[in-house]
């Protein structure tokens, strides 16, 4: 029964970690496509444009909001 229990629990905690990589990986993505987005903005858009700078801010603030 005690076997049994510790097998349970080592499944339950290889879950567990699974479960965190696959957000952790989810987080990358998104961090990636700001960032992606963000270069693109940067260096195809007019920079003076107060909509692409709103943009740039937006997603600047997501990009750290990920990191944290």
């Amino acid at each position: 029964m005690d076997e049994e229990n510790m097998m349970t629990r080592s499944e339950e905690q290889h879950l567990s970690l699974q479960k965190a990589l696959q957000q952790c990986e989810l987080v990358q993505n998104m961090i990636d496509i700001s960032i992606s987005s963000l270069e693109g903005l940067r260096t195809k858009c007019a920079t003076s444009n107060d909509l692409t700078q709103k943009e740039i801010r937006t997603l600047e603030l997501s990009v750290s909001y990920r990191l944290q």
